[in-house]
């Protein structure tokens, strides 16, 4: 993809590319809402991420007080594999780059790479051609990564690296805004409520995909649709979905995207 070209002739004319960065840096910026929802935070962090580099898909990785490395958001089910992969095996760009606090660009050649070999080969064999991972650094502390994947031949242009590195230093300072730098745990627990409620995220997309037969993908965006239309957490209607206190429609069309 190429987020700095207009997409059709549609007879309205696209944002400039400065617009879009200034509308999504203030989006990012507002979090002192009494309605703040982290989970839906970090997968606007990531749509940024879609939006303004040029990358085919991208992921948030956090990590909690006295807690391991874990997947917070991904923007689509083939990118989420990819990461939980990279966890398990404990090596990968993102890995490192959260461990060296730096970033990394890591280009996936078709043939066996001798850094990361198993990370490399799951990623190539998911269509993806190269990772950059930027650190998500506050005062020299690593609370995460944003990992940027590409499916299009060439690493990541230097000054999508440099937004990235500002996109990243926002998700820091907004992340962690809502309190002072002696509330530090405060946060961390707050980060720490976020991961924990990925299991219900996943377990309430599980049954969505049982019961209306979509992919992984279409089921996080129906019940995301379904938390912002009534005004609600998506980790309050994940557990409703999954415990059958709340009942969500098919979607429109019920087709599968064979994307996924």
């Amino acid at each position: 993809m190429s987020p700095s070209t207009p997409s059709g002739h549609s007879g309205a004319e696209e944002p400039s590319r400065e617009a879009r960065v200034t509308a999504a840096f203030i989006d990012l910026a507002d979090t002192l809402a009494a309605d703040f929802d982290p989970d839906d935070f970090l997968y606007r962090v990531a749509e940024h991420c879609m939006s303004l580099l040029d990358i085919d898909d991208a992921g948030v990785m956090l990590f909690a007080h006295a807690g391991p490395l874990r997947l917070a958001a991904s923007t689509s089910e083939a990118v989420r594999l990819v990461e939980l992969f990279e966890l398990d095996a404990s090596e990968g760009p993102c890995f490192t780059a959260f461990h060296t606090a730096t970033p990394v660009d890591h280009p996936l050649a078709a043939a066996p790479t001798p850094r990361w070999p198993r990370f490399s080969a799951r990623a190539r064999r998911s269509g993806y051609t190269s990772v950059h991972a930027a650190p998500i650094l506050l005062r020299g502390q690593t609370i995460g990564v944003l990992n940027l994947f590409r499916r299009t031949p060439g690493s990541l242009p230097e000054p999508d690296r440099a937004l990235a590195r500002a996109l990243a230093d926002a998700t820091a300072i907004s992340l962690l805004q809502q309190t002072t730098l002696d509330q530090h745990r405060a946060v961390h627990d707050q980060l720490q409520q976020a991961l924990d409620t990925r299991v219900f995220i996943e377990r309430a997309k599980g049954f969505l995909i049982a019961r209306h037969r979509i992919t992984p993908d279409a089921a996080f965006q129906q019940l995301r649709a379904y938390a912002r239309r009534h005004r609600i957490r998506i980790a309050d209607l994940a557990r409703a979905v999954v415990e059958e206190t709340v009942t969500l429609p098919p979607p429109p069309g019920n087709t599968d995207d064979a994307r996924t």
